[in-house]
């Protein structure tokens, strides 16, 4: 394992684990189980090389809509000055196995990020991956 991939390996356990002592319910749950593969690819594969710090960076990140329900984001990118949300999409989950109403719920989702002011930048699992 090169040198670069143990830094990553060390700087990602760490933010997790910061992150996860910091949540409690249905927050704590939804990172232990739901910040998986496709996210930990784009961390190590994009994000990483690029800024090679996990600072201002949130996974799993919580957003209330106006009806009182809860949206999560893979990753959202808070520097102060922006507010980014990336998505990691594969295409089984987020298109062949989508019907109208997920559609519809993806759909109203994404409108009401970009009203709350967030950037919505979603990216292919297979792009991730390669």
């Amino acid at each position: 394992m090169s040198m670069s991939n143990v830094k990553f390996e060390e700087a990602h356990t760490l933010f997790i684990q910061e992150h996860l002592s910091n949540r409690t319910g249905e927050r704590h749950r939804r990172l232990d189980s739901g910040h998986g593969h496709a996210e930990s690819l784009f961390l190590r594969n994009i994000w990483w090389p690029i800024q090679g710090h996990f600072q201002d960076l949130h996974p799993e990140y919580e957003v209330l809509d106006w009806r009182g329900r809860f949206y999560f984001a893979d990753l959202a990118w808070l520097p102060g000055y922006a507010k980014l949300i990336f998505e990691i999409k594969g295409f089984a989950t987020h298109v062949r196995d989508m019907d109208r109403h997920k559609y519809c719920n993806e759909l109203n989702r994404e409108t009401f990020l970009y009203a709350m002011g967030y950037h919505v930048i979603s990216f292919a699992y297979d792009d991730v991956e390669q």
